[in-house]
């Protein structure tokens, strides 16, 4: 009979074409099985083979031994007591003819030379359990091997021990374990002081408590004394999370410094370390794209790995003395990623929108969630550019500047690595699968080609491109400096007015336009800027860089400190200028000044041009003369009045 479920099903006839025909043994509706099928069933567990009591005929070990972990003591007790038992059974005796079977154990101990031969029944007794278990022969070991051994410390003793564990060395502080046996014994002696615990039981080994300590659970020790993280680091199985059926379904990304300085190609100045963004296929261990730059971790970097990823290779490599293609290209399926700010923010998000990929954040420190990435970091350091390379520090080994060492040029540095990630990396055989990243990947795209690829790259630029409200005026868009606009935004302003805010993008590896969005029906428009000379191929790093060295500069060169004192003169002139006087005062100015009618009207009787020396020394002269100095004479008049001041 078999069990499957809940049904029981009884089997009636074996038919002639290996099928079985099975009878459900409540409602006695027949089914027929086919007999592989039945095995496999049974095999997996999925159906089980009873008795007419409904009892699971499978013999079962009493033990918690299998025959595979017995050791040769064990097998040897096995065979023993086995040739007993199979003796009773050849000599055709039940287990209850006691006489037969003492007879019979004589006979069996002068064959196999056994000096104690066991009793009847005892041998009866191995007789049960082997019948009872289906002839099982597990079930005739040694009780001994398998029985739990009780502690013989006493029971005091054992809540000191887990006590002084916990508050001692189960810490952050670390405490060895032979200060933790020295609290223990100290806390120990107290008791027996009290009179709650003999001396006998007082003392405790240290092999004990070591033992006792490597019962703990790994993972809760660790985490105790040294941390979460590093329990999961040290207690880590990644077991099947980081596999894939086919290339492009699991691409893992991440950033990495290259260990080596590289120098400028116009200038021959050392640049330092540049940093690498790779993107690797999980299934292949191909290597999709890459982008290297000086700008650190950002969305920069990570946008310019993925066009390099999605994009053909062909027109790319074209130039470069390369022995195969680079086959890499097309859309991934999903992202495994670690938590950086740059694949959190929501312009990383609006790419995988539009580019309908899936993302998978790993946990912190956890690297061997992408172990793919992280090997093919490793395997860079098997190149042998030995020029500009950076080590790492050793004690009293002497270092070398990279700075100092470094000769390849950018340029050579980056088409190098590209020879790598083509014609070496991609033929190196995983010792693993046995094969190269290089089939495994051109055999995959063939069996499976990737999804899909954007419609268009425009769109993806757009995706991954930066943006910020500003404001459209006469002059266009003004964007950290930098005029952009022309015809294409005049019929926004007309229609919008002279002045209007609106959301406009632009790609971070390209200043030479931005998109400008209409407020009304949300359509795109691209301007173009108008300094082309400046802005072609003009980053949004290097643009911030520029203005930042060339606001430093202006620092430096006190341009900031002279405006505001040239501000500061001018405003003190208009104070000046305006400044209340009292009626006196006013008075005082026009006499010193010398307005009279005769002036007035002798410039209008004849006219005369007045000397520039002249004109500087009546615009240098005093508004007002102290009451001691002498008063002009008209030139005109024969006759004048004394005029009193006072």
């Amino acid at each position: 009979m078999f069990r499957r479920g809940t049904r029981t099903l009884e089997l009636i006839r074996e038919l002639a074409d290996g099928k079985l025909a099975l009878e459900d043994c409540i409602t006695r509706r027949q089914v027929v099985y086919d007999r592989d099928r039945v095995l496999r069933l049974v095999w997996a567990g999925e159906m089980a083979v009873v008795d007419q009591n409904g009892v699971d005929v499978k013999g079962e070990s009493p033990t918690p031994l299998t025959m595979a972990t017995l050791t040769p003591a064990a097998q040897k007790t096995i065979e023993r007591r086995l040739a007993y038992v199979t003796a009773v059974r050849k000599a055709h005796l039940s287990r209850g003819m006691r006489g037969g079977i003492a007879k019979l154990i004589g006979s069996v101990a002068e064959r196999l030379g056994d000096a104690n031969p066991p009793s009847d029944s005892t041998v009866m007794s191995w007789a049960r359990r082997f019948d009872a278990n289906q002839g099982y022969a597990g079930a005739l070991v040694d009780r001994n091997a398998v029985r739990r051994r009780s502690s013989r410390v006493n029971p005091i003793m054992e809540g000191i021990i887990e006590a002084m564990l916990r508050r001692v060395y189960l810490t952050p502080d670390c405490n060895s374990l032979i200060h933790t046996l020295a609290e223990i014994h100290r806390e120990s002696a107290r008791k027996v002081l009290a009179g709650q615990m003999p001396s006998k039981d007082a003392r405790l080994s240290l092999a004990t408590l070591s033992r006792r300590v490597a019962s703990i659970d790994r993972y809760r020790l660790i985490e105790a004394r040294q941390g979460s993280a590093r329990a999961r680091m040290v207690c880590r199985t990644s077991m099947d999370g980081a596999t894939a059926e086919y290339p492009l379904q699991r691409v893992e990304v991440d950033h990495t410094p290259l260990n080596w300085a590289v120098i400028c190609d116009r200038t021959g100045l050392s640049l330092g370390r540049p940093l690498l963004t790779a993107l690797i296929d999980a299934h292949s261990n191909y290597l999709l794209g890459f982008y290297i730059s000086f700008y650190g971790p950002g969305l920069t970097s990570v946008s310019g790995a993925l066009r390099c990823a999605i994009s053909p290779k062909d027109e790319m490599t074209k130039g470069l003395s390369l022995e195969h293609r680079w086959l890499a290209a097309g859309v991934p399926d999903w992202l495994v990623l670690d938590n950086g700010l740059e694949f959190h923010s929501p312009v990383f998000q609006r790419m995988g929108y539009e580019l309908r990929m899936s993302f998978t954040y790993c946990r912190v420190r956890t690297p061997w969630l992408k172990p793919h990435i992280e090997g093919f970091f490793r395997s860079l350091n098997s190149i042998t550019l030995a020029k500009g390379r950076i080590h790492k520090r050793v004690a009293n080994v002497v270092g070398i500047d990279p700075n100092q060492g470094a000769a390849v040029t950018f340029s050579d540095f980056v088409r190098g690595i590209v020879q790598f990630v083509v014609d070496v990396h991609p033929f190196q055989i995983n010792q693993r699968k046995l094969a190269r990243p290089y089939d495994l990947y051109s055999d995959g795209i063939e069996r499976m080609p990737p999804v899909h690829f954007p419609f268009d790259m425009e769109s993806l630029r757009m995706a991954s491109a930066m943006s910020k409200e500003l404001t459209v005026g006469p002059g266009g868009v003004e964007l950290q400096g930098l005029p952009f606009g022309g015809a294409e935004l005049l019929g926004m302003r007309k229609h919008h007015g002279e002045r209007f805010k609106t959301l406009v993008k632009w790609d971070p590896d390209d200043l030479s336009q931005i998109w400008v969005q209409d407020p009304q029906n949300k359509r795109w428009v691209d301007s173009a800027c108008r300094w082309p000379e400046y802005a072609r191929d003009l980053s949004w790093n290097q643009h911030v860089a520029i203005r930042k060295f060339a606001r430093q500069e202006f620092k430096n060169n006190g341009a900031m400190e002279y405006l505001e004192r040239a501000r500061l003169r001018l405003h003190d002139h208009w104070m000046e200028a305006v400044a209340l006087k009292t009626r006196a005062d006013r008075k005082l100015a026009a006499v010193a000044a010398g307005y009279t009618s005769a002036r007035v009207l002798a410039a209008d009787c004849k006219p005369a041009a007045t000397t520039s020396a002249e004109a500087a020394r009546r615009s240098s002269a005093p508004a007002a003369v102290p009451p001691s100095a002498p008063l002009p004479v008209p030139l005109c008049h024969e006759e004048f009045e004394t005029v009193d001041l006072n």
